[in-house]
């Protein structure tokens, strides 16, 4: 359950980075929630399984961007 959290709150805090921070850096990782999603949970898990965690924190990022 606590995994499931971490991928959520990983997922939120990429869609609110790029919300806020969008208009200073004008790079890929800081425009675009999946990928900074992805980046931001891949420098949290940092092992094998945690790309696969970070894919669904990508996707339940842009998800969350485009729908909420």
């Amino acid at each position: 359950m606590s995994l499931t959290y971490e991928i959520l709150g990983l997922a939120s805090m990429g869609v609110i980075l790029v919300r806020n921070f969008t208009y200073k850096f004008k790079v890929k990782p800081f425009t675009c929630e999946l990928c900074m999603a992805f980046w931001l949970s891949v420098l949290y898990f940092h092992s094998l399984e945690g790309v696969l965690f970070s894919f669904a924190a990508g996707m339940i990022a842009a998800i969350l961007n485009r729908y909420v």
